[in-house]
């Protein structure tokens, strides 16, 4: 698989997870609005809601749009050289990519997860799941961050390619 290959197939997995996180968060851009609302103490009109959510969706569309079109692009445009494939650097630097957004994610989401501990007086096992997961994909990020080399080599026997 040659570099621009996975520059396109980057490039297409990104714009779907985009659009993935505008669907899923039209509901937070509408609770929000609903909160404001609430601490105004006034009573947020229904064309506000349609015009925000709308203008949300919108942008989200035309961004996953252009990068998806941008992945397309990558693909004409570059130069095709088949002898040119992903040397073990490249593989690396995917993963070490991969591993710092997994890295980012959990340090985002780990303190929010955590909140049930000042507002809640019971506790179950089943509160602890989300911060352990978190906990666990903070895990994976730090060894696909550290030991790249050694998933890059992993992943090649696994293919069969060594």
């Amino acid at each position: 698989m040659s570099t621009k290959e996975v520059t396109a197939i980057v490039l297409r997995l990104f714009s779907i997870w985009l659009l993935v996180q505008v669907i899923l968060n039209i509901s937070s851009v509408a609770l929000l609005l609903t909160n404001i609302g609430q601490y105004q103490g006034e009573v947020i009109p229904d064309y506000v809601y349609f015009m925000l959510i709308g203008s949300f969706i919108a942008i989200g569309l035309l961004a996953a749009y252009f990068i998806w079109a941008s992945a397309k692009s990558a693909l004409e445009r570059c130069p095709s050289v088949e002898s040119q494939s992903l040397d073990l650097d490249g593989q690396r630097f995917l993963l070490q990519f991969g591993g710092a957004y997994f890295i980012i994610t959990s340090l985002a989401y780990l303190p929010r997860s955590l909140g049930f501990l000042a507002h809640s007086l019971e506790f179950s096992y089943t509160n602890f799941l989300w911060p352990l997961g978190l906990v666990f994909q903070l895990c994976i990020g730090l060894a696909l961050l550290v030991r790249a080399s050694h998933w890059a080599v992993l992943f090649a026997k696994l293919r069969g390619r060594q």
